[in-house]
């Protein structure tokens, strides 16, 4: 058996661990626990959690170093490549390179060096949780109701034919979730992405994402069983 923790940006990448990757890992005896990283403690003691700098990211990935530390556990991340925070690991060495193939894996080496830790399998999302949900509008339709929303969901499915979820680039108004905003007005990252995401499978995410999918194929060797 393998304990896997994933440290993530937000509830979302947390459901979505929850909802596609965990029974599935489960079946080869790899057990997914999903971490969302912690922001600050309020003055009641109540933690925040999601989003937040660098440096509340590396304390989490240590603390989850000192307090893991079975030869049985397995690290890894599931951070977005679009806005990542300025403090990270190389980002200005790396965030000109319009290559994003190239930068996120940069930045993955970046982040192993950073964990310095054998067990740590790095994983930087090209280019945000929404490229998932790109890879799933056919589901993503069957879950609105709007005339205006599914109006902006056929200009958003002609508009990204023909090019890769991954592919599709990471400008300030055209990285996937700012077009699923701009065209989707009714679309909720937290109530729509998991579900439409878990509903379209992860065959299909893996077809659709290959860089995702290579991941998924890293975290499935980790256990006992074949996939």
């Amino acid at each position: 058996m393998t304990r896997l923790y994933a440290l993530v940006e937000s509830q979302t990448e947390a459901e979505f661990m929850k909802q596609v990757l965990a029974s599935h890992l489960q079946s080869l005896d790899v057990w997914l626990y999903p971490i969302i990283v912690e922001t600050s403690h309020e003055a009641s003691g109540r933690k925040r959690r999601g989003g937040g700098h660098w440096k509340h990211w590396k304390r989490d990935l240590m603390r989850l170093r000192a307090q893991q530390a079975g030869s049985d556990v397995r690290i890894t991340t599931m951070f977005d490549l679009y806005g990542l925070p300025a403090d990270f690991p190389c980002l200005a060495q790396h965030s000109t390179n319009a290559d994003t193939t190239a930068r996120a894996n940069a930045l993955e080496i970046a982040l192993a060096e950073a964990v310095n830790d054998p067990r740590f399998i790095p994983y930087i999302q090209r280019h945000e949780f929404e490229t998932l949900v790109l890879a799933a509008l056919n589901e993503l339709r069957k879950l609105l109701d709007a005339r205006d929303d599914l109006a902006g969901l056929d200009q958003l499915m002609a508009l990204i034919q023909g090019t890769a979820p991954e592919d599709v680039n990471d400008g300030a108004q055209t990285a996937p979730s700012k077009r699923l905003e701009a065209l989707i007005a009714g679309y909720r990252k937290t109530v729509h992405g998991p579900p439409a995401v878990a509903s379209a499978g992860l065959t299909a995410l893996r077809t659709s994402c290959p860089r995702f999918g290579a991941w998924v194929t890293r975290l499935e060797a980790l256990g006992d069983s074949q996939p």
